[in-house]
């Protein structure tokens, strides 16, 4: 039995944790990974304090702080979790857990173009995942779908490997920082393709072409594609009140429609979906909790 059963390990996630633990509750966060999103990214500069670092040291930094002040971590999947009377049971893959509140702070999932060629080719050219998968592209060429903060990001970070870099964007303009475009617009290897979709991804073994809504064909040797997340709903819908995004919806103290059951990140319902957000998030969702485990004891 747990007093915080924490499910995701990213910025909210491990910010949760740090909270939950320091105050003395017995935590535990169920996640699959370390970081979320964030280790996806190669530079942020903008979380306060920290000056410029990648994804992957904020998420150690995070990370090892929350073990530092006792909470424990499962690397598994949950596969479904319910309240029974005064008490959340969560399934993962390989355990059952319990515990008296839960914080959901699983984020979100790439979305998919949905087009012809994109499952069969997974992993053999198609990507979610610049800072994963860019290097891999050196000297070749690589097209990258999308305008917003991620699709810039992947298209500076593929530009530096790449021969060639092919932006593609449904719209004549970007939704990203203006301080990401200029800094992606000075890069001598990027071609901007405007006003067009992909509608197929082309290729054998491995991708060879995409072909764009205005019947052009261009070959690449891999198509990164950064058009925004998705929320995983199975585990929730039915269980918790959810708005026509499929976000949880919570009150400014992160609780949910369920007593004892909060939510923070990206998950949530807030309009900004920034980092440091989520961290602060999952603060006030562990304070909450706190605070409820409190008055369960004084009943």
């Amino acid at each position: 039995m747990y007093e915080v059963v924490i499910i995701g390990g990213g910025p909210a996630g491990l910010s949760a944790a740090i909270y939950t633990a320091r105050r003395g509750l017995k935590t535990i966060v169920i996640s699959q990974d370390i970081g979320g999103q964030i280790t996806k990214t190669n530079e942020i500069e903008n979380y306060p304090g920290l000056g410029i670092v990648t994804g992957v040291e904020l998420a150690k930094k995070l990370f090892d702080q929350a073990r530092q002040f006792g909470a424990e971590f499962l690397f598994d999947e949950v596969k479904s979790f319910k309240k029974d009377k005064e008490i959340f049971k969560i399934k993962t893959s390989t355990k059952e857990i319990e515990g008296k509140v839960v914080i959901l702070c699983f984020g979100k999932k790439p979305r998919e173009l949905g087009v012809q060629g994109e499952d069969r080719l997974k992993g053999h050219g198609v990507s979610y995942c610049a800072t994963c998968d860019a290097p891999f592209f050196k000297d070749k060429i690589i097209s990258v779908v999308g305008d917003g903060n991620s699709a810039v990001y992947a298209g500076i970070a593929s530009a530096k490997v790449a021969k060639t870099v092919n932006v593609i964007t449904r719209g004549e303009t970007f939704s990203a920082e203006q301080v990401l475009i200029d800094k992606l617009k000075s890069s001598k290897n990027v071609n901007f393709i405007k006003n067009v979709s992909v509608t197929e991804i082309k290729g054998d073994k491995k991708v060879e072409t995409v072909v764009l809504s205005n019947g052009d064909e261009i070959n690449t040797d891999g198509i990164l594609i950064e058009i925004g997340y998705v929320i995983d709903r199975k585990l929730i819908e039915g269980m918790v009140e959810i708005d026509d995004k499929g976000q949880i919806v919570v009150d400014s103290a992160q609780n949910t429609s369920v007593p004892g059951l909060f939510a923070a990140g990206d998950v949530t319902n807030s309009p900004f979906k920034q980092i440091v957000i989520a961290a602060s998030e999952g603060s006030k969702a562990a304070l909450s909790c706190f605070s409820y485990l409190q008055k369960i004891l004084k009943k």
